[in-house]
């Protein structure tokens, strides 16, 4: 049996500022934001905390030129500003097919990324 994994004073702020903010931070963001309230950790600290969330399920990784980070982990789909690179959640949520109706055998992951300008890059 597995012991309990540690819930840190590290992962716990990080975890506080991904689900305060729906701006889809990179880790550098991230590590900018949570050195203020831990002046001492440090960068690989941040990437080994968001990869344990991405593999427990917590987050999902939005892979643009720098990989984002998304705390709603609960599928849905995004727009990306090919201009800015803002990421915006385009609903709440979806439902995958399921995978007898698409004839496969398993679904494991679902990404829908919608791309274009923005508004603001287009006024």
């Amino acid at each position: 049996m597995s012991k309990p994994e540690r819930q840190t004073k590290q992962k716990k702020v990080v975890e506080k500022y991904l689900a305060s903010t729906c701006c889809h931070p990179s880790a550098d963001k991230i590590y900018k934001n949570v050195k203020k309230e831990l002046p001492n950790i440090s960068k690989a600290t941040v990437y080994r905390i968001l990869r344990n969330f991405k593999d427990k399920g917590k987050i999902q990784e939005i892979p643009t030129n720098v990989s984002r980070w998304d705390y709603k982990h609960e599928p849905h789909p995004h727009f990306i500003c090919t201009e800015c690179d803002k990421i915006i959640d385009i609903a709440d949520e979806f439902d995958i097919p399921d995978a007898d109706e698409l004839n496969v055998c398993k679904i494991d992951h679902c990404r829908i990324v919608f791309s274009g300008q923005c508004k603001g890059c287009t006024n």
